[in-house]
């Protein structure tokens, strides 16, 4: 039972990080497809939000890895 929490703990934030990068670059292909001549502005935008997606990633992914420790 310890096994199955560690690995959906470690794999339920990456499949969350997966698909909300996703959605991050299907809107990003969707404003530039709108307006071609924001693409510097619509690219840093992308980078900062595919960011911050995979750092909620490794927050989940580290606690799984202490939480497996520590029980």
């Amino acid at each position: 039972m310890n096994q199955l929490a560690f690995v959906l703990g470690y794999a339920l934030p990456a499949l969350g990080a997966a698909v909300g990068i996703g959605i991050i670059g299907a809107g990003a292909l969707n404003a530039f497809g709108r307006n071609p001549e924001k693409l510097p502005d619509i690219r840093t935008l992308m980078i900062l939000g595919i960011v911050f997606a995979d750092s909620l990633a490794f927050i989940g992914i580290i606690v799984a890895i202490i939480s497996k420790f520590l029980a």
